[in-house]
């Protein structure tokens, strides 16, 4: 009994883990950050809200999500630099809870 009680309370911890971490868009840049290894970034950078369009350089909004920035941007991985990827930009679709992806250069 004691073992199906601790399985159940596991799976529940990681749900609430999951929830948690993508309540807003700011704690799922700083989820996102973590689970990339940027780990001092994800505790103590800042992150703010941009106004421009995720995939276009033009002020909008739209499915796309919304960009947030990460300041001061963390220090690329090796693999990040040979994609291109831009670990201090993020894209943020909010729909019930965030998710953030990361982004490449436009």
């Amino acid at each position: 009994m004691v073992s199906k009680t601790s399985h159940y309370l596991v799976k529940l911890y990681a749900v609430f883990i999951f929830v948690l971490g993508h309540l807003t868009p700011t704690l799922a840049v700083r989820t996102q950050l973590l689970m990339h290894g940027y780990f001092q970034s994800a505790f103590c950078a800042k992150i703010a809200r941009s106004s421009e369009n995720t995939y276009a350089p033009a002020y909008s909004h739209d499915n796309d999500g919304t960009v947030y920035y990460v300041k001061p941007s963390p220090v690329s991985h090796e693999e990040l630099k040979m994609t291109s990827a831009r670990p201090n930009r993020y894209a943020v679709q909010t729909f019930g809870l965030s998710f953030a992806t990361m982004t490449w250069y436009n």
